[in-house]
């Protein structure tokens, strides 16, 4: 048992090696797109849920 962790934690740092790593720039750039998409998903839902609400209120009354 104790053998099959150590070849699976040797297999997996090899791995590691062998994955190409984003540089600074890249993960910049990919967090931007993220933060930025977030906050247009968020604008629309907020606009939408406004919308829905204000229909929701004129129904109610």
């Amino acid at each position: 048992m104790f053998k099959k962790i150590v070849a699976y934690v040797k297999e997996a740092r090899e791995e590691l090696k062998k994955v190409t790593w984003p540089d600074r720039d890249e993960v910049t750039s990919f967090t931007m797109v993220v933060i930025v998409s977030v906050i247009i998903v968020s604008l629309f839902l907020w606009l939408v849920d406004s919308v829905l609400m204000s229909i929701i209120k004129r129904v109610i009354s």
